[in-house]
């Protein structure tokens, strides 16, 4: 069997390529061929993928959530395709908490070496793929906005104080929503879409378990007001979920549509997406095979179906 370590170097507050050595001599206790591939660039683990991964029994992507996306979006183009492990070491790993995987390396290579598997749900939008989150509106360029010396420095609190130097910004959009046969017109601050049970590295609360394999996204609006009453409910809502109310709403959807006469600025996975009139999003339910740990795969997975 063979597998793939594909990697950013410099991911989160640490060189990612000091670990890679120590994924590559643990998997090589199960498979019988190991490679790696170091980004060069923005979509090159993407592009690798899409011209070796079909080699490969499993491709072991280790960064932050947007080298995840970019592996994501290699494996939606491969006919076969091989399972995927994640080895999270970016500033928030968003995706890896909801997944079980924490940032202590010796304990998820543990929990891939297991190999509990399952499958898990992508997202599409207009021909491209994301894992768990879209947004537009206010705060929503954070993530990628952020410089990369104050995310060494302050790891995940470099975007609450990027988010402070934002509130004064109006970047509350108009726009025009169909979702599952729902429509919805009006001016937001926040447009939020995600089947993450965490974002920004806060545990977003539900009013019901989240399932990571239900085929639908849980989507968040909060109405524009002035920016500290907006600042108040995003506050509210990131400590308290979908119980706070206030100038929110909460519905959940399989497809999306959302139009607006302006082109918007769109963050898929905490990266920046092209600006966008017309954006389509479905989702495809049960795509990628997927290492998890037994707890996740037991308490937020509709079909535990292990392999």
């Amino acid at each position: 069997m063979k597998a793939l370590v594909v990697y950013n170097a410099y991911s989160g507050k640490r060189k990612n390529s000091k670990y890679i050595s120590y994924i590559c001599e643990q998997l090589k206790t199960k498979y019988d061929i190991v490679e790696s591939f170091r980004s060069t660039g923005p979509k090159s683990l993407t592009e690798y993928i899409v011209s070796h991964g079909k080699n490969f029994d499993l491709i072991v992507a280790s960064g932050g959530d947007g080298s995840l996306n970019e592996t994501v979006n290699g494996l939606m183009q491969l006919s076969k395709r091989p399972t995927l492990a994640y080895v999270p070491s970016g500033t928030c790993n968003d995706t890896g908490r909801s997944l079980g995987l924490k940032k202590n390396i010796r304990k998820t290579m543990k929990i891939i070496l297991e190999e509990n598997k399952t499958y898990l749900d992508v997202n599409q939008i207009n021909g491209r793929y994301f894992v768990y989150g879209l947004a537009a509106g206010s705060l929503t360029d954070i993530s990628y906005g952020t410089d990369y010396r104050m995310k060494k420095r302050f790891g995940r609190f470099a975007y609450y104080l990027q988010a402070v130097k934002s509130v004064g910004k109006d970047r509350s959009i108009s726009i025009r929503i169909q979702a599952d046969g729902k429509e919805i017109v009006g001016k937001y601050f926040l447009f939020l879409a995600t089947n993450s049970r965490y974002l920004a590295s806060f545990k977003l609360h539900r009013k019901k378990q989240i399932y990571l394999d239900e085929g639908k996204l849980h989507i968040t609006l909060i109405r524009k007001k002035n920016r500290w009453i907006n600042t108040l409910d995003m506050a509210f809502f990131l400590l308290l979920g979908e119980r706070y109310t206030h100038n929110i709403e909460h519905f959940e959807a399989k497809n999306i549509v959302i139009t607006s006469s302006d082109a918007i600025c769109y963050n898929t996975d905490g990266e920046s997406f092209p600006e966008m009139r017309r954006i389509e999003v479905t989702v495809l339910p049960e795509q990628i095979e997927v290492i998890v740990s037994k707890r996740v795969l037991k308490k937020h997975f509709n079909k535990t179906n292990s392999v």
